[in-house]
Formats: C-alpha cells, sequence, structure tokens
C-alpha cells in the first residue's frame, strides 16, 4: 500500500476527493491532509509519502513552490496538481519539475482513478529495480566473504549492524534442491524465487524482518548467512532452525530439499570456513540418506572413502542382469548401494562405482551385437551426476536401467544364436576351399559342436558337412569347365587333400567322374 497526502486550501474539496475515490482500492492510504504549502512541507519531510495531490494556488506556499521546494530536497515523491485555472504556464512549469498529471477542477473520478493505475505501475518498477540493487549487493558481499576477499568499510560496516544486533556467530547454510532433473519433469521454480521463498520462509518462522540476509544461488544450492540469534532465540542450534526451515519449505514445492548446515564462526570475515564446512557436510548426502539436515558437526569425524574400493558386489550386479530371470533386480540394486554407504564413499566414489556398472552392462550389449543407445534409461545414468538427486532417486534410476537391460540383453540373446549361425554359413561360403570340418568351426566360433551340428540342420535343412560337400563340389564344377587345370589340382583347390576321395565324392553327387563332367562339357 502507497501513501499518499492531499493538499488545497478549500475543506471541502480535501474531503470531496477523500470520499470520492477508493483509495485503498486502488493501492493508496491517505496519511495526511494539508491547507497551505507550508504544513504540505512538513508533511512530505515527515511521512515520506509516493503522491502529494496539491492545488497549484495555495497560501504562504503555492503548488509550483512545493513541488520546487520537494525536488531540491530530492524528496522521491510524485505530484498530480488539480487546478481551476487552465493557464498553460502552470502546466509547462508541472511538465518541467516531472509532475505525474495535471488535472482540471471539478475533477473527473476516472481522470484519476487512471492516473492511480499509472503511479501504481512505475512504483512497482521503482521497488523492483531497488530490491533488485540491493539483492545484488547483497550476493555480490556474500560472494566476497567466500572467497575471502571482503575487507574494509565495507566488512566492518555489516560486522557493526551484526554485533549491534548482539550477535556472536554466524552460520552458514546451504540449501539443496534434489530430484529436479529432465528425466522426472518435476516443476521447478526460477532462482529468483526460491530465494525469495528461502527468505520468506525465515521471515515467517523467525518472526522478524530479514532486510540483512541475502540468498545466494550456489551451483547447485541456495547459501545463506545465519547469524545465532536467529537459533537462539527460539532454537538450540543452527541444525534445528535449519529443520524446521526445511519443513516450510517442503510445504511448497513437491521436491526432497536438504539443507546443510556449516561450524558456526565467530567473526564474518571467517565465513568462508563456515561455508566451506557447509558444503563438507553435503559430501555425506549418500551415507546419511535418511537426514533432511546434516550439520558438520554431526560429521567432521566420519571419514568418507574418496577412492572406489574394488568389490565383488559390481560385477554380481552385472551377472544378475544379464542373467535376469531368477534375479530381484530391486534387491540387487539395494544391496549395491547400500555396500557402498556401508563404505562410507564419497559422492565421487558413488558416481565412479554406478559409472562401472552401467559400462559393464554396455559393454554385455554390444557383445551381442546390441545398441545400448536404444536404451531410454542410459541417458539418465549417465547424467544423473550433473543433477542433484537423492540416493533414493538414484536407486530408482539404476533399477529402471537395470529392468531395461535385463529386457534387451535377454531379446538380443535370442537373437544372437540365430545371428551367430547365419555368421557361421557366411564365413564357411566363403571359406570352404580351406581345411575345414564341424569341430574345428565350433571352435572357432565358441560353440558346442554337436549343438552346432544340429542348429545348422535345422536353419538350413541340410547337415554342415553335406553343405561343405556341396560347396565344394559345385567350386570343382566351374574350375573344370572354366580351367585345364588337372583333376588333383582342382581337388587340393576347392579343399580335399586327398584326389581320390574328391573323385570318389565327385561322382557319387554328379553320378559321372570329374573327367566324365568336363569331357561331357567340351563335346556340346
Amino acid at each position: 500500500m502507497y501513501s499518499a497526502i492531499i493538499v488545497d486550501d478549500e475543506f471541502f474539496v480535501r474531503k470531496g476527493l477523500i470520499e470520492m475515490i477508493d483509495w485503498e482500492g486502488n493501492g493508496f492510504q491517505i496519511t495526511g491532509e494539508a491547507d497551505n504549502g507550508e504544513d504540505a512541507l512538513a508533511l512530505i519531510r515527515e511521512k515520506r509519502p509516493q503522491l502529494v495531490i496539491t492545488d497549484i494556488r495555495m497560501p504562504v506556499l503555492d503548488g509550483i513552490g512545493l513541488i520546487q521546494t520537494v525536488a531540491g530536497e530530492g524528496l522521491d515523491t510524485n505530484f498530480i496538481i488539480i487546478s481551476g485555472y487552465n493557464d498553460f504556464r502552470y502546466a509547462q512549469q508541472a511538465v518541467r519539475y516531472g509532475v505525474l498529471d495535471y488535472v482540471l477542477k471539478p475533477v473527473d473520478q476516472d481522470d484519476i482513478v487512471n492516473t492511480l493505475a499509472k503511479l501504481r505501475e512505475k512504483l512497482a518498477r521503482q521497488t523492483q529495480a531497488q530490491e533488485g540493487k540491493a539483492w545484488d549487493a547483497g550476493e555480490k558481499l556474500i560472494e566476497a566473504l567466500i572467497r575471502g576477499d571482503l575487507s574494509g568499510t565495507a566488512i566492518e560496516a555489516w560486522t557493526g549492524y551484526w554485533r549491534d544486533a548482539g550477535v556472536r556467530e554466524f552460520s552458514y547454510m546451504l540449501v539443496e534442491i534434489n530430484n529436479a532433473s529432465p528425466w522426472n519433469d518435476a516443476p521447478v521454480p526460477t532462482k529468483e524465487r526460491l530465494a525469495e521463498d528461502i527468505k520468506k520462509a525465515l521471515q515467517s518462522i523467525l518472526h522478524r524482518s530479514l532486510e540483512h540476509i541475502f540468498v545466494y544461488a550456489h551451483h547447485r544450492a541456495y547459501g545463506f548467512i545465519a547469524p545465532d540469534i536467529y537459533y537462539t532465540e527460539r532454537f538450540g542450534s543452527p541444525k534445528e532452525l535449519a529443520l524446521e526451515l526445511g519443513a516450510k519449505l517442503a510445504g511448497l514445492y513437491p521436491l526432497e530439499l536438504r539443507i546443510y548446515a556449516g561450524k558456526p564462526v565467530q567473526e564474518l570475515r571467517s565465513l568462508r570456513d563456515a561455508y566451506t564446512s557447509a558444503k563438507q557436510a553435503m559430501q555425506y548426502k549418500f551415507i546419511r540418506h535418511n537426514e533432511r539436515v546434516i550439520a558438520y558437526g554431526d560429521v567432521e569425524e566420519v571419514i568418507l572413502n574418496y577412492i572406489h574400493l574394488e568389490d565383488d558386489c559390481t560385477r554380481e550386479l552385472i551377472q544378475a542382469v544379464e542373467e535376469g530371470e531368477g534375479h530381484d533386480l530391486s534387491s540387487c540394486i539395494r544391496q549395491f548401494l547400500q555396500s557402498l554407504v556401508d563404505k562410507h564413499v564419497s559422492p565421487e566414489a558413488m558416481k565412479t562405482a554406478v559409472d562401472r556398472f552401467v559400462a559393464g552392462i554396455v559393454k554385455s550389449i554390444r557383445s551381442m551385437d546390441g545398441d545400448e543407445k536404444l536404451l531410454n534409461s542410459l541417458e539418465p545414468m549417465i547424467g544423473w551426476h550433473d543433477y542433484s538427486i537423492t540416493l533414493e532417486e538414484l536407486e530408482k534410476l539404476l533399477l529402471q536401467f537395470a529392468a531395461e537391460s535385463s529386457e534387451t540383453i535377454a531379446r538380443l540373446r535370442k537373437t544372437f544364436t540365430k545371428g551367430s549361425i547365419h555368421k557361421i554359413k557366411q564365413y564357411v561360403d566363403a571359406n570352404f576351399q580351406k581345411n575345414m570340418n564341424l569341430k574345428s568351426i565350433a571352435a572357432k566360433f565358441f560353440m558346442n559342436p554337436v549343438y552346432l551340428g544340429q542348429l545348422f540342420k535345422k536353419t538350413y535343412g541340410i547337415y554342415f558337412n553335406d553343405h561343405v560337400q556341396q560347396l565344394r563340389i559345385s567350386e570343382a564344377k566351374k574350375l573344370l569347365r572354366q580351367t585345364d587345370k588337372r583333376v588333383y589340382e582342382i581337388a587340393e583347390q576347392v579343399g580335399f587333400n586327398n584326389a581320390d576321395y574328391f573323385v570318389t565324392q565327385f561322382e557319387k553327387m554328379e553320378r559321372m567322374t570329374p573327367t566324365e563332367y568336363r569331357n561331357r562339357i567340351i563335346e556340346r
């Protein structure tokens, strides 16, 4: 609500204006009246109204003189002139001093209401700009403190304010928004909205104005300074304040919030230590995944493993996905993650373990001539670490990936066997001249020879050895037609080690010897 003062030497004009306009409905409240310019000036200096509606001709100090004096003193006040004189000179002077409007008596209600609407928009823009400047200044102060660059009068003024308020120590808190990722389509408010809501939540909890609290947008969290007067008055520690804040924010967004409280510091210039310890507390988000608030003091003695420990758990999980049936993938993944939590691995080590699992599954799919890029769940598994997510969300992503991969591998396995037999046939068709048999080919393709023979007969309707024999005899017939090579040379070229055996097999299939076949061709 903006404030306004009405100045006119006629009593009934002033009261008429007050009654004519729905001031509060238009966003204004009348906070004073005056019947001359001198009293009006005193009121303006005292109340600092956003709007003054004044007559142009008044005793002691007229309207133009009042506007000129206010402008000279740098008082931020907007004027609407109401006058019974349609004098162009007054209008010119009014424009020169930036008067909002020049309204002639009798006053038209709609004209005033329209002017008030324009002023509201102007004041709203000014307020937003001023808040933006103050916010930017506050962010720069926090950023400088975290870097350890703030010194001189800036830090002295800020420290002085807090000392006067009775502050003895400062903590730093990080509010982390989890699971706001592209794959779950969670609605995420803007950075500015989040920062403003955090401040409003603090104001609601503490029942105080927080002009000197600024919420700084870090890479993955929102940080703010928490002086001890915020948590000693109603709470026993920074953690208890953080718990209350988390509960308040949880009612605003359907997102998982985590808050990390750094260790308190005695001096504002030591805020870097408070911030660093809050970031260190964030490293424990997975091994303390059931806790909404993690204070540095709760975990500073807990040692994190930043290097992934070799473990059979990853191989067992890969095996469970590959084997598919008979494995409870949900239970396997839970055990996999729990083993990492029990070993106190850091988020980076957690990422390494998950990446190894994903790489192992991708390798299995590629070995069966599959394309891992067809997996819908692959992208989240590759990019999850670029977002803030909870351990529960990671478990959900892993289960989706494991289930889809297991189905893909099972499907590939069925088609892979058929694909393998076709590859074997292609190889035999291209290399039948070489010394080969069912056993040697089975060994080359890592298959059981009996199974290969059965699969070949089932797929092509002919036994493996008979197919090879047909290829060799067919090639021999071509050489008998197109060359003058001797029979024993042709036998060796098509893969027969013994010329007599070649002649016997040729005669068996063609009902004539190789020589008879050639002569028959020549005689034609």
